[in-house]
């Protein structure tokens, strides 16, 4: 991935930051947290549909970046640099430039001497990196130079002191990082600063000669020990041989060089010396070390930053990322889930998806072949009654999902967390509609209505459509059809004369059981809603509920039976409403019974508890509350007990 040399020096620091940082003192987690959704949002804005890590770390390392740099100075430094490196890269050919010029001289200020030795030296040594930079040309790439390497592992080493300065071990590492990302580019820097260096030191002795030569009566020549006139002629013809070759300058003479000798040369004719130690200079150090200057500044205005999304050093960054699943549903029952999608607050999102567009993973429970598009998708084997049946199972689906998909399981994580929420939420939402519903019931019935069983029946109706309305709502269902009591469609009343169990309760229910038995039968109209049509639920209440109540009411029995109905209706329904369209027809039956024994027996084993809370004096709030923490126990049971089988199946394994 491409990025500009400032979003490169961003990410790096905010890497620095993240892995320094463990104890989120500079930058919060919460700060983490919403640097990661803001980018989310905007990548999303942008019409990605799938969020990778290329598409929001640049966002999501400048938002970090520009809050730590917002308390920390040392970070800011390093997040936007100043000028310094720039003015030294200028300035350091200028001091060579001055440092040339300050010598003034080649070995004497008043003499021009043939075989100087500076000149030699300087000549030679440019000589010799020229060499050097032709040889490492010819050698296969290397990893990086020692001398970057060993800063590298100083920066390092610097930045695991743990009693270091928070700033200072960002400091640390996020040069270590930078080295490692720009080694190429600094030394193309760093190549092009000391060609320029060596080009104006050059530049500054031939700039010495031609101006001390304007004040001084330069003697040139020679002089020797162990050389005689025709080795020095032959040395100065081949260090001049360039110039003669290219320019067309005349050689030295042997008689010139002879007549030099003890520098016995002087006056006008030394500029021609002067001349021809500049032009050598020129060729030799000024032009080919400004060619090289100008190939490192090129290499370096190429040079591309880049960034691998994949690497290991956005592993934390991939792991915090919301993830797009699309899972496909193969098996009856499936629209269940269908219309269940689920987003958690850091932007991860599960949706379910049709026969024609591509998933991530198949979940089965048919020997059907899955549609053409899901062929290349995993395939995860899993029973409906496992993990669809009820909302309590619905966390199995998560856990193998997460075998299916092992790179996304903080994905998975994150969304299992979010739909257990949301289910929770909505029980606990239906909890507080049941329980307003059972304290409008138990209060006393309004003093128009004392004695009147028919208008409080058709107030209870009205409370039980209001009840209806209020669980639909939350549970995603349509309105119920306006049902009468009069034309409600009915299924036959099953008559019994004893009642189940419920399972797991104590024997001391029995009893309490038994004088719920009458009720008994309106329960099973009630699940008859599982299998006879959404509006069958509600005209189960309407019509069943309401006339036992009606008769209840004209033989004024006992109140607190009245009540338990109540709370059994109103039990019954809400498993009924909860669990529409989600359990097989040849499975009704077998719950429907269940749910009678469990509503019954359960009912019963708290029946005193319900008559006081739901009698229970004082502000609204409080009462209500008490009734809801009964109903959450009662609740809680019914549901673990009727789906306990399934709960603890054993894991299937993708395909």
């Amino acid at each position: 991935m491409r990025v500009t040399l400032p979003q490169l020096r961003t990410v790096l620091l905010a890497q620095s930051i993240e892995q320094v940082d463990a104890g989120r003192t500079l930058v919060s987690q919460a700060d983490w947290d919403e640097a990661t959704r803001t980018a989310v949002a905007a990548a999303r804005q942008r019409g990605a549909q799938r969020v990778g890590a290329g598409d929001v770390v640049l966002e999501r390392a400048d938002t970090v970046a520009r809050r730590a740099s917002g308390r920390d100075t040392t970070v800011a430094a390093l997040h936007e640099p100043g000028a310094a490196g720039r003015w030294l890269a200028r300035g350091l050919p200028l001091l060579a430039l001055a440092m040339g010029l300050a010598i003034d001289r080649i070995a004497n200020a008043h003499r021009v001497d043939l075989l100087s030795p500076p000149l030699l030296i300087v000549l030679a040594w440019n000589l010799c990196v020229y060499l050097l930079m032709a040889w490492r040309a010819w050698r296969p790439p290397a990893t990086g130079l020692p001398l970057l390497q060993g800063l590298r592992h100083l920066t390092r080493r610097l930045g695991t002191g743990r009693g270091r300065v928070l700033a200072a071990r960002i400091t640390a590492d996020f040069h270590a990082r930078w080295w490692a990302h720009t080694a190429d580019l600094q030394v193309q820097r760093a190549a092009r600063v000391l060609h320029l260096c060596a080009a104006a030191w050059g530049a500054g002795i031939a700039l010495s000669l031609l101006l001390r030569g304007l004040v001084v009566r330069y003697q040139f020549g020679w002089e020797s020990t162990f050389l005689d006139a025709a080795q020095v002629h032959a040395i100065v013809s081949v260090l001049f041989w360039p110039l003669a070759v290219l320019f067309g300058t005349a050689p030295f003479t042997l008689q010139e060089i002879a007549a030099t000798q003890n520098f016995a040369g002087e006056g006008a004719g030394g500029s021609r010396w002067v001349w021809m130690y500049v032009g050598l200079l020129a060729l030799v150090v000024v032009l080919p070390r400004l060619a090289l200057a100008a190939w490192a500044r090129w290499r370096e205005a190429r040079w591309q930053a880049r960034i691998d999304p994949g690497d290991a050093a956005f592993d934390a960054l991939r792991a915090a990322l919301p993830g797009d699943l699309l899972i496909g549903l193969h098996g009856p029952l499936a629209d269940v889930l269908h219309n269940a999608p689920v987003q958690t607050p850091q932007g991860d999102r599960l949706q379910f998806g049709d026969a024609r567009q591509p998933v991530d993973a198949v979940l089965a429970w048919t020997t059907d072949a899955p549609p053409p598009a899901w062929q290349g998708a995993p395939v995860l084997a899993l029973r409906w009654e496992d993990f669809g049946a009820s909302w309590v199972l619905e966390p199995v689906l998560f856990d193998r999902l997460t075998v299916a998909l092992p790179a996304q399981q903080h994905t998975l994580g994150r969304l299992r967390a979010a739909w257990v929420e949301r289910n929770e939420l909505r029980f606990h939402q239906s909890l507080q509609a049941l329980a307003r519903h059972l304290r409008e019931v138990a209060q006393p019935a309004p003093s128009g209505e004392t004695g009147d069983a028919t208008a409080q029946s058709a107030r209870y109706a009205q409370q039980v459509q209001t009840l209806d309305a209020a669980l639909r709502t939350l549970h995603g269902q349509p309105p119920a059809p306006l049902l009468h009591e009069s034309n409600a469609l009915l299924p036959a009343m099953r008559r019994t004369g004893t009642a189940a169990l419920a399972v797991g309760t104590s024997a001391g229910a029995a009893a309490g059981a038994a004088a719920g038995a009458k009720a008994g039968a309106l329960i099973d109209i009630g699940t008859g809603g599982l299998t006879l049509g959404a509006g069958t639920a509600l005209g189960a209440l309407l019509g069943g509920t309401t006339a036992w109540v009606l008769r209840s009411l004209q033989k004024k029995d006992d109140g607190d039976a009245l009540l338990r109905h109540a709370v059994e209706a109103a039990c019954t329904h809400y498993l009924v409403i909860a669990h529409l369209e989600r359990v097989p027809p040849a499975d009704a039956a077998r719950l429907a019974e269940r749910w009678r024994a469990e509503v019954t027996g359960t009912v019963a084993a708290h029946g005193d508890a319900l008559a006081a809370a739901l009698r229970r004096t004082g502000p609204g709030d409080d009462a209500i509350q008490a009734v809801q923490a009964l109903l959450h126990t009662m609740l809680t049971g019914i549901l673990r007990r009727s789906f306990a089988a399934a709960a603890t199946a054993a894991p299937a394994d993708a395909a």
